[in-house]
């Protein structure tokens, strides 16, 4: 039995057709952001390569600084020691040149004897309470006030360093710096999203 009208396709092909969306325009790559990021890589390859070649100067100054305000430290205390010594030699001469000066003198017996003779030390004040002259007295005041003079300059104790040492990134370059800095990479990276996205 033959079919009339029969058709093999039983299924209107063009019923069942996807719609299927057109193919979206390729855009030209982004080229201003690209830019912008390789400006920035370059910026920053030189930074690196200016830290490179100046960093060792730099460091090399700071330390040549630092060795030679420690030399002139050194050197100040050796002079502060060597003055304190000297000072301390000097009042010990003068305490006893001035012990020597006090001390009372036994006349020399003339011929021994056979008796035992027992020197006596006596003291015999002669115009002034100490047992020196006038002119001996004002010698002792003058040599007494001069070391104390020189005992309160040379006790005056000397000042230590109390800052801290300037080394380190903060020290030279500063929180206000630093600051700016993150202030201007974010406005770079705010910038760069805007150019990305009003490029879409």
């Amino acid at each position: 039995m033959a079919l009339n009208g029969y058709n093999d396709d039983p299924f209107d092909a063009e019923a069942f057709q996807e719609e299927t969306p057109p193919e979206p325009e390729k855009k030209p790559g982004n080229r201003t952001f690209l830019t912008i990021i390789i400006v920035l890589g370059i910026i920053f390859l030189i930074a690196l390569l200016g830290l490179l070649i100046f960093a060792p100067r730099l460091i090399s100054n700071q330390r040549a600084a630092q060795m030679e305000e420690a030399a002139v430290i050194n050197a100040a205390n050796t002079a502060t020691a060597g003055a304190v010594i000297a000072l301390q030699d000097e009042m010990n001469t003068q305490q006893a040149l001035t012990e020597i000066a006090l001390t009372p003198t036994v006349p020399p017996t003339k011929t021994p004897t056979k008796t035992p003779m027992v020197a006596v030390a006596t003291y015999t004040p002669q115009g002034t309470p100490t047992g020196l002259s006038a002119d001996e007295l004002a010698t002792v005041e003058a040599i007494q006030a001069q070391m104390t003079a020189q005992g309160t300059l040379a006790s005056t104790p000397t000042k230590a360093p109390t800052a801290l040492p300037d080394t380190g990134l903060m020290d030279e370059i500063g929180l206000p710096t630093m600051a700016g800095l993150a202030v201007l990479f974010i406005v770079i990276i705010v910038f760069s999203r805007h150019l990305r996205l009003s490029s879409r």
